[in-house]
């Protein structure tokens, strides 16, 4: 175990520095394994709010309301789709650490509403905290990322996914106006909130939990989150 999560973060060392040279993400998506076991659950640092009874089922009436995401148990399923509001590397490494851990997961910087394809997917994990380097590269501003994944997110709640709000670089992610910008339009349309520890220092995301009976995963490090995957 002590082995594969240092394989593992060195993988995400060696991503973030290649990331760095080339000034940005560059939106690829990658298949991991077809494997969807779950990993143990380590509750020690899941503060969890049990959110209203929400039920697995797809609406078919004809008004076409959004179908609701499967009842919240502790963890997030695959397969995954993810992407980040704000290009930064934190859904890159949220993707590594769920390919490693054997389950299914795409990861794509450039996902819109009008290329989604919910396929066999469960969860759209949205990253959250803005990198300044990667809307260069890709030729965007921190409201046309909002714009493009709060769109997203509506095309995938209506397919019935988990919407996951995820922030897992830490503070180094919450520094101005553009980060909080890229949280703040994705908490509110989360089912779930998923953040390490560094994230909340100063209880954003569990008071946010808290005040709006969402339920939020916290773990030590990104690489912990696997234990909240299933």
């Amino acid at each position: 175990m002590k082995k594969n999560r240092a394989i593992v973060a060195a993988l995400l060392a060696m991503v973030m520095l290649l990331l760095c040279a080339c000034g940005g993400n560059n939106g690829a998506a990658n298949n991991g394994a077809a494997n969807n076991a779950p990993a143990t659950n380590n509750t020690a640092g899941n503060d969890a709010a049990e959110p209203a009874d929400n039920a697995g089922t797809e609406d078919t009436s004809s008004d076409n309301a959004a179908a609701e995401p499967a009842e919240f148990d502790g963890k997030i399923h695959g397969p995954f789709i993810m992407t980040t509001c704000g290009q930064s590397t934190g859904s890159v490494m949220l993707h590594m650490v769920a390919t490693q851990a054997g389950l299914t997961s795409t990861d794509d910087h450039s996902l819109t509403a009008d290329t989604f394809e919910a396929g066999d997917a469960k969860t759209l994990v949205v990253t959250t905290g803005t990198s300044g380097k990667g809307m260069g590269a890709a030729g965007t501003d921190v409201n046309a990322e909002i714009e493009r994944c709060t769109a997203l997110v509506e095309a995938a709640k209506a397919a019935g996914l988990t919407i996951v709000c995820a922030h897992v670089e830490g503070m180094s992610r919450r520094t101005d106006n553009a980060d909080q910008a890229s949280i703040d339009a994705i908490l509110p349309l989360a089912d779930v909130i998923m953040v390490v520890e560094d994230s909340d220092s100063d209880g954003l995301f569990s008071d946010y939990a808290a005040e709006n009976n969402i339920p939020i995963i916290k773990a030590v490090d990104t690489l912990s989150m696997s234990e909240y995957m299933a």
